[in-house]
């Protein structure tokens, strides 16, 4: 029952994202850290990312945020683990040394994305 429910959600929230244009509609909500710190964080743009990639404009997905280069295929892995019973993501991504490697690239992509010099200012979604 849960796989069931785990590729419904999944299905509605694409679906969600290829039909409504996350910079074009007001009841997303806004990035609480933007909000609190105005600093980006390594989520902001992701939406739009997410809504460009659906949608084949891979250089824009770019642009708002290219680390959904890096999690979208770490998600479609584990999503597909969950979905068939199966440890790829766990051999493949998600050892001790993934995490790791993962937590530093947001870490540095958030410090860098929040210089407003260029070329860095050019992360900001």
């Amino acid at each position: 029952m849960n796989k069931i429910i785990l590729a419904v959600l999944t299905i509605v929230i694409t679906a969600f994202y290829f039909f409504w244009n996350p910079s074009k509609i007001s009841f997303l909500p806004l990035c609480p850290f933007k909000n609190f710190t105005g600093f980006y964080c390594p989520g902001c743009g992701g939406q739009r990312a997410f809504h460009d990639i659906l949608h084949g404009n891979f250089i824009a997905a770019f642009h708002a945020n290219l680390l959904i280069y890096l999690f979208l295929p770490m998600a479609i892995l584990k999503l597909f683990d969950e979905l068939t019973d199966t440890t790829l993501s766990a051999n493949l991504v998600l050892k001790k040394n993934g995490i790791g490697l993962f937590l530093t690239c947001l870490i540095v992509f958030t410090i860098l994305r929040n210089i407003p010099e260029y070329p860095f200012n050019q992360l900001i979604p």
